[in-house]
């Protein structure tokens, strides 16, 4: 899915024995109760594909969170799914269809190689940021899982820039004071 998909909150449909049924993105406000069931489907798909034998060992493996995973983001409850199962091929249509969807949650992310650092992070803290980024708490809590993390991605990236701007304008101001000068004037004008 691209970023606009993502930022716009865009869902599919998908056709399952003669009706359609609406995928929607994971949104922040539901995703406490979508990743105690969703973190179970990322482990267990970890660095494979989503062809129709892993997604039938998946469900056979852990029907209740992929029912339950399903649920948060279709208009199905889990007794419905459960009577969808039936039909194996549009069950795994929908189920891939959840997993393209909210990709960026289920794609696994290999750790970084070096420094190894306490994170003792909270959600807490991402939202901090993105609200000292301009976000408002309501605007974050209706965003989907991708948007949110496009947003903290685009955010560090802006604040990583501002203290590269403020090193190099402190060590130019350091070394070319006639030359800071007509750069803080650069700066200013319009």
């Amino acid at each position: 899915m691209n970023d606009f998909f993502l930022a716009t909150n865009r869902s599919i449909k998908v056709p399952v024995l003669k009706t359609d049924i609406e995928v929607r993105q994971i949104q922040m406000k539901d995703f406490d109760t979508w990743a105690m069931h969703a973190e179970v489907l990322k482990n267990f798909i970890k660095d494979q594909n989503h062809s129709d034998e892993i997604l039938t060992a998946l469900f056979t493996a852990h029907t209740v969170q992929v029912i339950s995973t399903m649920a948060c983001v279709t208009n199905l409850d889990h007794e419905s799914l459960l009577e969808l199962a039936a039909e194996e091929q549009g069950f795994k249509d929908l189920l891939k269809a959840v997993l393209l969807i909210n990709q960026v949650y289920f794609k696994y992310e290999k750790p970084k190689r070096g420094i190894k650092k306490k994170d003792d992070s909270t959600w807490f803290d991402s939202f901090q940021f993105l609200v000292s980024m301009g976000h408002q708490h309501s605007e974050i809590m209706e965003m989907t899982y991708g948007t949110f993390q496009g947003y903290v991605k685009a955010a560090n990236k802006l604040y990583k820039q501002g203290i590269l701007n403020n090193a190099v304008a402190g060590r130019v101001a350091q070394s070319d004071k006639k030359g800071f000068e007509s750069f803080k004037k650069e700066m200013i004008s319009d």
